[in-house]
């Protein structure tokens, strides 16, 4: 019974640390990097361009995971928090990021979408999309 409780409590642990996401973008995006708080704004859509490109911010579905993770660790906000500030923004004509149901589509998506900006786990990135910003969580 104790090897299993430790067993289990190591599995939460590797779990909820050492995560990482990628910040990825269509190769036509005039950067190499994104800071944290331009990833923030352009996933609130209150940065819409980066030089002359307009941003498409791409979601995960809210159940997903690693989205979670992204709304934690870089929108600082939960989805009770983003609901509510969805629903503002709609009021001023301004509708959420794009919902994709995976992280293969979401590279698919990003690869083939001029200014298209996504997130997904290291081991989806590939050749046809620009790496941003690499966030290892603790």
């Amino acid at each position: 019974m104790l090897k299993k409780i430790i067993l289990y409590i190591f599995l939460i642990c590797s779990f909820s640390f050492g995560e990482e996401i990628v910040i990825i973008g269509n190769k036509n995006i005039p950067v190499d990097t994104l800071s944290y708080h331009q990833v923030k704004m352009i996933y609130l859509k209150k940065k819409l361009f980066i030089k002359d490109v307009r941003v498409i911010p791409v979601n995960l579905s809210p159940f997903n995971p690693l989205r979670k993770l992204f709304n934690k660790y870089v929108l600082k906000m939960d989805n009770e928090r983003l609901t509510l500030y969805w629903n503002r923004m709609y009021f001023k004509g301004i509708d959420p990021p794009v919902v994709l149901s995976s992280q293969k589509a979401v590279v698919k998506f990003v690869s083939k979408v001029k200014g298209a900006i996504g997130y997904v786990s290291p081991k989806y990135v590939n050749d046809n999309v620009k790496v941003l910003l690499w966030i290892k969580i603790k």
